[in-house]
């Protein structure tokens, strides 16, 4: 193994673990955007659209990509559906107790 090989690994790797941290931002990001239009549309074509073109991505992300950021993609997406997509529970006031 010559020298040269060596730093091309590692530029490999270090390309690699970019890859991967890029397409983890992106489906958080488009996992936050898909779900704030999808509260905001009211329109049952809007939704669908949505809902369609998420669908036409992944299909397209999984034909060309390789597994590991598709997997980091679909981490985002999955995050960001949990933190922005699921209801929150009310806060409740504190009650001040007259003494």
């Amino acid at each position: 193994m010559q020298p040269i090989d060596v730093v091309n690994y590692i530029i490999l790797l270090i390309s690699e673990f970019f890859r991967f941290a890029g397409m983890a931002v992106l489906g958080l990001g488009l996992g936050w955007l898909i779900v704030d239009l999808f509260r905001k549309i009211t329109a049952w074509q809007g939704q669908i659209s949505l809902f369609l073109g998420l669908a036409g991505l992944i299909i397209g992300l999984s034909v060309f990509t390789g597994i590991g950021a598709m997997g980091a993609f679909a981490i985002g997406l999955g995050v960001a559906i949990f933190l922005w997509g699921m209801p929150r529970k009310p806060k409740e006031e504190k009650k001040k107790s007259d003494k």
